[in-house]
C-alpha cells in the first residue's frame, strides 16, 4: 500500500466512510488535509478537482458557502486555511487554545 492510499484511507475512516466528505474536509488544521485526496493540496490535480467538486456538489457548495468558505479556501497554503474564519473546529470548540506559561516561540 502507497503512503497516498494509506492516507486517503485514514481520511475515509475519519469521515466515516463518506468519500465526499473527504473531499470537502474542513478540519484544515489535520496534518492529513493537505494530502487527503491521494495528491498534495498544491498540485494542478488538487486544483481541478476542488473546482469540479464545487460545480458539481452544489448543495454541499451553497452549505460551505453559508458558512463562510468558498473554492479558495480549499485551494489556499497551509497557513492561510488553519487560521481561515470558517475553520469548523475551532467553531465547535468555541474556544481559543491559550499560550503555554513560559513559551516564547510562538
Amino acid at each position: 500500500m502507497t503512503k497516498q492510499r494509506a492516507i486517503y484511507l485514514k481520511c475515509l475512516d475519519c469521515a466515516a466512510g463518506d468519500r465526499t466528505e473527504v473531499l470537502f474536509c474542513t478540519i484544515f488544521d489535520c496534518p492529513l488535509w493537505h494530502y487527503r485526496c491521494g495528491y498534495h493540496s498544491s498540485s494542478k490535480k488538487y486544483r481541478n478537482r476542488m473546482e469540479r467538486a464545487f460545480q458539481t456538489f452544489t448543495q454541499i457548495a451553497a452549505e460551505l458557502r453559508e458558512e463562510g468558505l468558498n473554492t479558495g479556501n480549499f485551494l489556499q497554503n497551509d497557513a492561510q486555511a488553519r487560521f481561515s474564519k470558517g475553520n469548523r473546529r475551532k467553531k465547535d470548540c468555541g474556544r481559543e487554545e491559550e499560550p503555554v506559561q513560559g513559551r516564547t516561540d510562538f
